[in-house]
């Protein structure tokens, strides 16, 4: 009888302790969003960002994605930093977010305005946890460091660039920096077959999918968080009929542990 008993007590604590982690994710998840929107809130938010919102999702994204208080993440290619700054309030204060840019994109690109925007956004250490990160994509550095690396509306731009090859690289770099297990989120515009994707800016999934594949990811999950049946994919995305607001596919893709 004493063994009994004791076999389940055990049972009920394992239960409890089940029941207890449950309880302490969803703190964790609803303290992450009070983070989020309060930075949505701040005061002193870049103007560039309001009106991205509802585009981009950052909270439920990044729920998607796993990213949990405390994590390193790595933004590929930041441009003015939009999502950076949500990142920095998704992992919180115990966590840190790599913001990368080329240099050129600094300096160069809109006639420095994607580096005045990094500059504001960062200056008066506004953001504690984020960390400049300006090097080239085939120099990213930070090998087996990173547990969630997000890349937004980028690949379509290498893919129409340097072809397959060169996308695959990219890929490949990001890949690197993750932790074993480390998560790669992914969004683009979305392409159909027999479109000139490349004029329009849009990449097919099934293509985006081969890539990530061919760069040792495995797609373990998609969302439509970010779908449009609006958008008719005729579009090129930066048409004003369509900005902000095309069909875009979401993909976790993550590296073997």
């Amino acid at each position: 009888m004493a063994r009994q008993l004791g076999r389940i007590a055990s049972i009920v604590a394992a239960a409890l302790c089940a029941v207890g982690g449950v309880a302490g994710l969803a703190d964790e998840a609803e303290e992450m969003a009070a983070r989020i929107e309060a930075q949505m809130q701040a005061p002193d938010r870049h103007r560039f960002d309001a009106p991205r919102d509802a585009a981009r999702k950052p909270l439920e994204t990044f729920r998607f994605l796993g990213l949990r208080e405390g994590m390193t993440a790595l933004d590929v290619g930041a441009y003015a930093g939009y999502t950076t700054e949500m990142l920095a309030a998704a992992v919180g204060p115990t966590g840190k977010v790599y913001s990368h840019n080329r240099e050129r994109v600094l300096t160069h690109f809109a006639d420095g305005y994607y580096g005045r925007t990094m500059e504001e956004r960062l200056a008066n250490d506004r953001l504690p946890n984020v960390v400049p990160h300006v090097r080239e994509y085939d120099d990213l550095g930070l090998e087996g460091t990173v547990d969630v690396a997000f890349l937004g509306n980028l690949l379509h731009d290498f893919y129409r660039r340097d072809g397959r090859k060169g996308a695959v690289a990219l890929l490949e770099y990001i890949h690197a920096t993750l932790k074993p297990g480390g998560v790669l989120g992914i969004t683009d515009h979305i392409g159909v077959p027999g479109a000139d994707n490349h004029r329009l800016h849009r990449i097919e999934p099934d293509v985006a999918r081969a890539l990530l594949r061919d760069a040792g990811f495995v797609v373990e999950a998609e969302s439509d968080l970010l779908a449009n049946a609006g958008d008719d994919h005729t579009l090129m995305v930066y048409n004003d009929a369509i900005y902000l607001r095309t069909d875009r596919f979401l993909f976790r893709a993550r590296k073997a542990p």
